[in-house]
């Protein structure tokens, strides 16, 4: 047997202790496995003075052992403590739970104090137990444990405990915390629905949506499709036709070919940005080649 590197720790301390039990007992470690139910690794771990066992683990032992429990168990929450890099969760003794946020610590810090387990273990072991319990899934069991999901059931509670070996001696205590919880919850007061804007976004009806285009300078050609559909138009000062966003004529924007047109000399492209046959107009064939459409098939959304 390897000797213990630090027997004056806590967790040391506790893996003396459950040594010299299972000495006077004059087990072997397989014998002892045998008797509680687990594996010698699981005995080897325990004693070995390196991490924590779960706290049944150590219960188990000390009980075949005759050693006494609440001792073990003091040692045990020692071996837990701040210091070894292992904060507890704050949470109110179970006869002290009141609230939904009290249990929730509650479920958190037992799952802590029993050795962590990992949702994959949590989830077996309320398999095992699904006929007496019911079934725990690996989600359930970490949005559980992390509190982003309240218990729903006192079945769901147990299958949880189960799943961090918690003994089930202990349920009656649990299903009362549960049963608080639920009546402080029912007794707070409903929160009012939050009240109506005063000012409701009202949908745009097609004539609206036709004048507004019209004073801004784009005559539809289509019927109106929609806030922010493409929407075919021409415009009434360069006559070019091009596909705009109701939302965008809204927002400010015109007719892009009308704006270029109005760009000083030398921040343009040089390019035409008028259709033929306008009065003031110079020639198109430098628009049609930039893409600025005057026909109405594969004309551009320009303002998209």
């Amino acid at each position: 047997m390897a000797p213990i590197d630090d027997p004056n720790d806590s967790v040391g301390r506790l893996a003396c202790e459950l040594r010299e039990g299972r000495s006077r007992r004059g087990l072997t470690r397989w014998e002892l496995a045998a008797e509680i139910n687990r594996s010698v690794t699981t005995i080897q771990r325990a004693e070995a003075g390196e991490v924590r066992p779960t706290l049944m683990v150590a219960r188990d032992m000390a009980a075949a052992c005759d050693t006494d429990l609440n001792e073990i168990e003091n040692l045990w929450k020692k071996a837990g403590r701040p210091g070894r890099g292992h904060r507890l969760t704050d949470a109110p003794r179970l006869k002290l739970v009141r609230t939904s946020a009290d249990l929730a610590a509650a479920l958190r810090r037992v799952w802590e104090e029993n050795g962590e387990p990992s949702s994959r273990q949590m989830e077996e072991r309320a398999e095992d137990r699904a006929k007496d319990y019911g079934t725990l899934s690996r989600m359930s069991a970490w949005r559980i444990r992390e509190r982003k999901q309240p218990v729903t059931s006192v079945h769901q509670m147990h299958a949880y405990l189960i799943a961090c070996q918690e003994p089930e001696s202990s349920f009656v205590a649990w299903a009362s915390a549960w049963h608080r919880a639920k009546r402080a919850e029912r007794s707070l007061p409903k929160q009012a629905p939050a009240p109506a804007s005063r000012h409701p976004r009202r949908r745009v009806t097609p004539a609206e949506a036709v004048a507004f285009m019209l004073q801004s300078g784009l005559k539809p050609l289509d019927p109106y499709p929609g806030n922010h559909t493409p929407w075919t138009a021409e415009c009434t000062t360069c006559r070019s036709i091009s596909r705009v966003r109701y939302s965008k004529v809204k927002a400010g924007f015109g007719c892009r070919i009308c704006l270029q047109s109005r760009v000083p000399a030398g921040q343009g492209n040089g390019q035409s940005t008028r259709a033929p046959g306008h009065p003031k107009g110079p020639e198109r064939g430098a628009a049609s080649a930039a893409g600025h459409i005057t026909r109405l098939e594969g004309v551009p959304v320009l303002w998209s």
